[in-house]
């Protein structure tokens, strides 16, 4: 699998949109602002953006109608909150379509930073009706875009050196399978944002290709077919997909932010059923899914069955076949030497599930339920810290979400039970005081013993059980020239964790000050501090006692365009570490 590197991808974005910069250099300055500002506010969260930039991709070439859109095509764009999604909307309603996109100026509590964005990526279209789709649309209006990348690195890596046949048969996974050269092809058709057929095709480093344990040449596929707003069916999948529900707590996949400075993150947007696109041979659903819409109510109904890559226990058996235990799930998709290819596509995965969800004016609310069927059973080897783990073959979660949006006020939350019948809940709020302060707060509690394979909420940890935490914070623009964001978050664990011997608790603040007088200047400032639990070697205890390790970020970042096309950039980053118990 494929891990996305953000400073590679970001130069290569650029140096594509600069080949074309007679043409695109707006495009170009767009993406490259939009990518780089996901990157930066996001930084410590191992995420694949595939999806969302050829989201922004897309709708940069072919904005997005804003008479047209609905809740979730702005929510696609990532930098729409919901009490602003609100205010479009509602405007939309009661004043009529859009004129043009200077009438998102009238649209009372937009900032001017956000109306500048949806001007790079929506556009008012007045005479197209896009509700209904032809074949011939599709067939004429329909975007093709084929992507093919091969590459390698130049130095020789561990693993496909040369080796002699005595160090080889002695240790089998000291030497890659396959060559150092790494395949990848993406094939999609596009139209607008409500139909996407496409495919994938992947192969790693190390990996081999048409040979060997590789004979079907790649060693990963994907397929994918969606639609949406096909008259009372809002929403189709077949092949692979994502499932985006609530707040997280109950069922998630696919890309999901973590706390930074953007503090408006700490809210899930939950999306639904979304087309899969990424390499990410495991975090996905594969079968069928489908939306029915019926006035102000959804039901949605999933199913999917795949193999994915696991640790087999063999116990007193040598043949994988007969193991009926694993101990772990792989997640990195690499099937390089023997003893990875031994893991993939060994456990069996059914997963089936449905929602109902209920919107009326500001208030949005909804109940699921996901079963999990294994085909082994879970075996996690017994410790104090993972007694309360999941073990077994089969898992049910049961949750229950709402929203309200009203005003300057939005609130949020999901409660979860799993099958054992632990309890976990997330709640949170933002209050907009004026266009100069906004507050937040978020909150959770989760058992000990509470259990989702595919729960993805807000969380320190990076488990979903043992935590208990709240957040707060603020968001304060002095000025159009000044945004100050700062936000503390005070955590604890009620039972033992990895590494951490004991009940626990940890803090984390976040201050960030931006300048940006103009279009052409921009500054910030941001402080970042943590405080987390670990176990501390302590001579002749015998007993491991827990300290706290401290880290402290300091970074200063200033940026200046000389002109369109010329830009100077500058970053100044230190970092202070402190582990209690080591000088």
């Amino acid at each position: 699998m494929e891990r996305i590197d953000l400073t590679s991808l970001f130069s290569g974005v650029f140096l594509c949109f600069f080949a074309a910069l007679s043409a695109q250099t707006e495009q170009k300055d767009i993406i490259e602002q939009s990518i780089e500002v996901i990157a930066e506010i996001n930084e410590d969260s191992e995420v694949d953006y595939t999806t969302l930039i050829d989201d922004l991709t897309y709708f940069l070439e072919r904005p997005l109608d804003i008479n047209q859109a609905q809740r979730e095509d702005f929510q696609a764009l990532g930098f729409v909150t919901d009490i602003q999604i609100d205010r479009i909307l509602s405007h939309r309603e009661t004043f009529g379509r859009f004129i043009a996109l200077e009438e998102l100026q009238s649209v009372a509590g937009l900032p001017w930073n956000v109306i500048l964005m949806l001007r790079n990526f929506t556009s008012v279209n007045r005479d197209l009706d896009d509700l209904n789709i032809t074949m011939k649309d599709l067939l004429q209006n329909s975007e093709h875009e084929l992507f093919l990348r091969t590459d390698r690195i130049l130095e020789e890596l561990k693993g496909s050196g040369p080796i002699s046949s005595d160090e080889l048969e002695e240790n089998p996974n000291s030497r890659f399978l396959g060559s150092p050269w790494r395949h990848y092809v993406r094939y999609r058709m596009r139209y607008q944002n409500r139909v996407s057929i496409g495919f994938t095709a992947e192969k790693d480093v190390g990996e081999e290709f048409f040979t060997g344990t590789q004979k079907n040449g790649f060693d990963y596929y994907s397929f994918h077919a969606y639609a949406s707003r096909i008259g009372k069916i809002d929403k189709v999948a077949i092949g692979d997909y994502q499932i985006q529900m609530g707040q997280g707590m109950t069922m998630w996949s696919g890309l999901a932010f973590g706390k930074s400075a953007n503090l408006f993150s700490i809210k899930r947007n939950g999306r639904g059923v979304v087309p899969y696109r990424s390499v990410d041979e495991n975090n996905f659903l594969r079968g069928a899914a489908v939306t029915l819409k019926h006035g102000d109510f959804d039901l949605t109904l999933f199913g999917s069955k795949k193999k994915r890559d696991a640790n087999l226990l063999t116990g007193d058996t040598l043949d994988p076949e007969q193991a009926v235990s694993f101990s772990a799930l792989q997640i990195n998709g690499f099937h390089r030497i023997p003893r990875e290819v031994a893991d993939k596509n060994v456990l069996g995965e059914t997963i089936y599930g449905a929602e109902l969800k209920w919107s009326h004016k500001g208030f949005r609310a909804g109940v699921r339920g996901v079963k999990l069927d294994l085909d082994r059973e879970f075996q996690v080897s017994p410790s104090d810290y993972n007694q309360f783990f999941f073990r077994g073959q089969e898992l049910s979660v049961l949750g229950a979400d709402y929203e309200y949006v009203k005003g300057n006020l939005n609130i949020f939350g999901e409660v979860s039970r799993s099958s054992n019948g632990a309890l976990s809940a997330i709640n949170g709020a933002y209050l907009v005081l004026d266009r100069r302060m906004t507050l937040a707060v978020l909150h959770r509690t989760v058992a000990k013993d509470f259990q989702a394979v595919y729960a993805n909420p807000i969380i320190e940890g990076s488990r979903v059980s043992n935590e208990h935490g709240l957040l707060m914070g603020t968001v304060i623009r002095p000025d159009n020239k000044w945004t100050i964001t700062t936000w503390m978050d005070r955590f604890s664990f009620p039972w033992l964790r990895f590494q951490v011997d004991a009940p626990s608790s940890g803090f984390e603040f976040l201050g960030q000050v931006v300048y940006r007088p103009n279009r052409r200047v921009e500054a910030y400032f941001r402080y970042r501090y943590r405080e987390r639990p670990r176990n501390v070697d302590v001579e002749d205890l015998a007993i491991d006692q827990v300290g706290q390790t401290v880290q402290r970020n300091y970074r200063l970042n200033t940026r200046y365009r000389i002109s369109e096309t010329v830009q100077l950039r500058s970053r100044v980053e230190l970092t202070d570490f402190y582990r209690e118990g080591r000088t």
